[in-house]
């Protein structure tokens, strides 16, 4: 097996900040204004209480009050259009990638939407089905490279303290810190080594790994 890249969604493959903001829109388009604050409300405290976003817990939990609203929100989480999210370039990248290196999704992410919006984005066909999803993917790093072996791995993010904790965990892993979405400025946690490279495209990645490779 040729090197692995393993590939972030958020923010590093797809422009989540403006796929928010377009979920944002909707719900509060399709449902009362008290509804869609409750509904954020709950977004927040998912996420605090799971340290991840969960949309299918905050929508079940909307339901316990509001079922009706909690329907119509989940109709537009499930057909919101994730492909015209994806930040330029980014299919034919790793269309790129598979010239030299074996492309992965590595993704944080609960377990049920996370694969759909992978899937409708049209990454799960463009990786050719290499998607792992892991509440913490920093947690599962020896799994991962269990599945994708072969050579020194790469690991592409836009949040740098997530590349500083896989890379004290694998010194001779090499790190890409994407500087795309609100985490571009990010540093990694003390005592953490920052990331290998950084690029400020993700359409960037495969000629910035072949120039480091030469």
């Amino acid at each position: 097996m040729t090197r692995p890249v393993f590939l972030d969604v958020d923010n590093t493959l797809l422009d989540n900040d403006a796929a928010k903001a377009a979920l944002e829109s909707r719900i509060a388009a399709a449902i009362p204004p008290e509804a869609a604050r409750r509904f954020w409300d709950l977004y927040e405290i998912v996420r605090a209480a799971e340290d991840y976003v969960d949309l299918p817990e905050t929508v079940a939990r909307l339901g316990a009050d509001r079922p009706s609203d909690a329907v119509a929100v989940a109709r537009i989480i499930d057909t919101l259009p994730y492909r015209d999210f994806l930040y330029p370039e980014a299919l034919d990248m790793i269309e790129r990638l598979w010239g030299q290196w074996t492309p992965v999704i590595l993704s944080d992410g609960d377990p049920v939407f996370q694969p759909r919006k992978i899937e409708r984005a049209g990454l799960a066909a463009a990786v050719r089905g290499n998607v792992l999803i892991y509440v913490h993917k920093e947690q599962r790093l020896a799994e991962a490279l269990g599945r994708f072996s072969g050579g020194r791995p790469v690991f592409v993010d836009d949040k740098a303290r997530i590349l500083g904790r896989i890379e004290r965990q694998l010194p001779g892993a090499f790190t890409v810190h994407v500087l795309q979405g609100r985490y571009a400025g990010e540093r990694v946690e003390p005592g953490d080594p920052g990331p290998d490279l950084q690029i400020a495209r993700i359409a960037d990645l495969p000629d910035a790994i072949a120039a480091v490779e030469r």
